[in-house]
């Protein structure tokens, strides 16, 4: 799997939801996925997603390389070493180039002047920190939403054709605090296309209701650790804002 391809496998199902990107651009990702190598449609699409290509782009940049680059995704959308270089300062950068794809710029300057001291680039502090659905517009910024649309993790219990049940962590908020509830289970979705080696016991991630990979150790082991590191900055600030 190459870094487009780890893009579109991500990217699907907000697409597919009307939520982000260019309209149709899932049915290229999956055409990708089978292996209809449309390099130059992928990179066109990821481009015009609002909030997702100013990371990449700034992961890219950061770290000298190309915002296809499979490390750069995965940096991204699970979480790797990459993310470490990054300064409070180019958080801060990160954050006004969305405002130039949508994020208003009131709530844009807001989320500057009061940004805690360190976060990453991960996709989940742009969930909890940015607020799902402020850059689109198209999600609006509530409890359930930020958990469909952090990428969390599950552990396959059963499978159903296309359908699966996981036992997996819901977010939950209480007293100024977020944190993960105990595993149970859930359902989710997948494409045979794209999973068509899927067995119980695999662990999957997981985005919208959807499983769009299977995640090795290393990248289990890093999605936790990225995840935790944004919810643990998440209230410390709550924490400092009370006091």
């Amino acid at each position: 799997m190459d870094g487009l391809e780890l893009a579109g496998r991500f990217s699907y199902i907000t697409n597919a939801l009307g939520y982000c990107g260019p309209d149709c651009a899932y049915e290229k990702f999956l055409e990708y996925v089978k292996g209809n190598k449309n390099t130059d449609d992928i990179e066109k699409a990821l481009k015009r997603f609002e909030g997702l290509f100013p990371y990449l782009n700034a992961i890219a940049k950061k770290t000298g390389k190309k915002f296809t680059d499979y490390s750069v995704v995965e940096a991204y959308w699970i979480g790797n070493s990459l993310l470490d270089e990054f300064t409070d300062e180019d958080i801060k950068e990160i954050i006004f180039q969305l405002t130039q794809r949508g994020l208003p710029e009131s709530i844009g300057k807001r989320l500057i002047d009061n940004l805690p001291r360190g976060f990453v680039p991960h996709h989940n502090f742009n969930v909890f920190y940015v607020g799902v659905g402020r850059t689109s517009g198209k999600v609006e910024t509530t409890l359930q939403n930020m958990d469909n649309c952090r990428i969390s993790w599950g552990k396959i219990a059963e499978i159903y054709g296309e359908t699966i049940i996981v036992l997996a962590n819901q977010l939950k908020f209480s007293d100024g605090k977020y944190y993960l509830g105990e595993e149970e289970p859930r359902t989710a979705v997948y494409i045979k296309e794209m999973l068509p080696n899927l067995k119980k016991g695999d662990y999957v991630a997981l985005h919208w209701g959807f499983a769009p990979m299977v995640l090795d150790e290393r990248q289990l082991e890093n999605l936790k650790r990225y995840s935790n590191r944004t919810l643990d900055v998440m209230n410390a600030s709550n924490k400092n804002d009370k006091q």
